[in-house]
Order: structure tokens, then C-alpha cells, then sequence
């Protein structure tokens, strides 16, 4: 038997299909909705917590002091004065080295091909670092082995060619905040070996920590002090201690001694029972040679 259906009957069907596939398209939509706030929420908060690029930039802004290992200070006012102007120009440079990649905007000096490094590139460089405020009165001064004029007339700098300075370059492990300053804690990490040899294969594990203290100002933080870390750097002492196995307790030796002694004494039990026997094996065949040599008497 045929089942006819009624042009409503029809459309109705048709609509209820419709409503249906549109229903599915957005339970579909809405589900997609879902993993996508739940993805972007999950990236915000990754986001939130991960401080590579203001590890970097401090990196960067440290550098220049790093370099020279500079002592603890409270206030950027009690500073050796030297470690400031060695940081302050060779910082300059290597935050040029790393921005701009040479220093093809540059001039030298046409005699001694020495770089001209304008003071004022110094003074900019030192506002992101101590704050706008700090004024550095420009002049020469002595290295160990170089010395840095500084020329009135330009009002330059002239860096001597040479490959590198400094004894350590930074690495920023931690940031957090104490006592409503930001603490940097820097990993030192030599530039050279200790013996100076080109030979050994130099590590970028840091060999000491330090942490930099920086106070808000403005709105940005800027460098105030400087002190030593709470992290410490790892061994070799206790690198080889950690492989070393643990002593025991005291307990432990006790019942190690026990032990010992219980099976020292189980081996003398053993050996007292196995003596009669061994002495019977060997009496026997005495006997039997006895035995042997008396028979023909009889």
C-alpha cells in the first residue's frame, strides 16, 4: 500500500530537515568557539607568564656592566667610577654591534681608523640603563691594557680596534620583585678560559650569580643597586659529591654488623657439623688399612 504525502506535509518535512541541519551547524560552530577561546586563553596566559623577551632585554642592558664584573653597590651614585665609564662605552658598542649590526653609520678616525662613538649615543644608552637623570661628564680614561681618549672638539669617543673586553657576557635566569624592587639575577659566563688557552672549550654554564636591583621611576624601572645572588652555581665539588653514594645511617651499620654476624656465626655451625663427618671420612680409610695389614698375621 502506497503512502501519499500532502504538499504540507511535504514542506513541513523539508523544514524540519532544515532546522535540523542548522542545528547541527551550530552545535559545530559553537563547539569550534569553544576550543578556540579555550586555545586563545590557554596562549594569554602562557603569554602572561613567560618573560623570555624581558630577560633578553635586560641582557642587553647589562651587558655592558657584566663585561667588567663590576662590584655590589647601593645607589648608582657609589659606583666605581671607572667600572661606570668602561660599561657605559663598551655597552654603547655592543648594543650597536646587536641592533644595527656594524657600524656602518659611523666614522673613524682617519689616521688611526679608530672608531668615533659620540657621547651623546653614551648618554642615551645610559638613560635606559640608570635613568635620564644621571649625567656623566665625559673624558678619557685608562684600561688595563688600552686607553679610551675622548675628543673635546667632536665630543667622540675613540674605540681602539680590537676583538673583545671583558672577562664574562650575561645571561638573565630570574626575574621577581622584593621589598617593591625589581631583582635581575644574572649568570656570569666566561669569555675566556681560566688559562687564557684557546684550546679549552670554553662553557655556558655561569660560573656566579649576581642580582641587579631596579627601582620604578616613571613608570620604568632603572638600575639602583647591586648585590649578591641567592643562587649559586653548581660545582664540580658537589657535582662529584652527588655521585658519590650516601653513607649509611647509623642504624643501618648496625644491622649491617648483624648481619654479618649472624652469617659468620651460621657458617660456624655449619662447619662444626661438617667436621665429625669429615673426620669419620678420614679415619675410615686408616682403619681399613689396619684392617687390611692385620689379616695375613691371623
Amino acid at each position: 500500500m502506497k503512502t501519499y504525502m500532502t504538499p504540507e506535509e511535504h514542506a513541513r518535512l523539508h523544514r524540519r530537515r532544515a532546522r535540523q541541519a542548522l542545528g547541527l551547524l551550530i552545535a559545530v560552530l559553537a563547539l569550534v568557539g569553544v576550543v578556540t577561546v579555550v586555545r586563545a586563553g590557554v596562549k594569554g596566559v602562557a603569554t602572561l607568564f613567560d618573560d623570555t623577551q624581558q630577560k633578553a632585554e635586560y641582557e642587553d642592558r647589562l651587558e655592558g656592566l657584566v663585561l667588567f664584573d663590576p662590584l655590589p653597590f647601593d645607589g648608582i651614585e657609589n659606583i666605581d667610577d671607572l667600572t661606570l665609564r668602561e660599561a657605559a662605552v663598551w655597552g654603547c658598542v655592543y648594543s650597536i654591534q646587536e641592533t644595527q649590526g656594524g657600524f656602518d653609520n659611523y666614522n673613524t678616525d682617519p689616521n688611526t681608523e679608530q672608531l668615533l662613538l659620540p657621547s651623546v649615543d653614551v648618554d642615551a644608552y645610559l638613560a635606559k640603563l640608570v635613568g635620564p637623570s644621571f649625567k656623566l661628564t665625559h673624558r678619557s680614561f685608562e684600561m688595563d691594557d688600552m686607553t679610551i681618549e675622548f675628543d673635546e672638539t667632536t665630543q667622540c669617543y675613540k674605540i681602539p680596534v680590537t676583538g673583545s673586553v671583558g672577562i664574562f657576557r650575561a645571561t638573565v635566569t630570574r626575574l621577581f620583585k622584593k621589598d617593591g624592587l625589581l631583582h635581575v639575577t644574572v649568570g656570569y659566563i666566561p669569555t675566556q678560559s681560566s688559562d687564557d688557552s684557546i684550546l679549552n672549550n670554553l662553557s655556558d654554564t655561569p660560573t656566579k650569580y649576581m642580582d641587579y636591583l631596579f627601582s620604578r621611576q616613571s613608570g620604568s624601572w632603572y638600575l639602583t643597586g647591586l648585590t649578591d645572588s641567592e643562587t649559586k652555581p653548581e660545582s664540580a665539588e658537589s657535582a662529584a659529591s652527588a655521585a658519590e653514594p650516601a653513607p649509611l645511617a647509623e642504624s643501618e651499620v648496625n644491622d649491617a654488623i648483624l648481619a654479618t654476624a649472624g652469617d659468620s656465626a651460621a657458617a660456624s655451625a655449619v662447619a662444626d657439623e661438617a667436621a665429625p663427618a669429615d673426620e669419620a671420612a678420614e679415619s675410615t680409610p686408616a682403619e681399613s688399612t689396619e684392617a687390611s695389614s692385620e689379616s695375613p698375621a691371623a
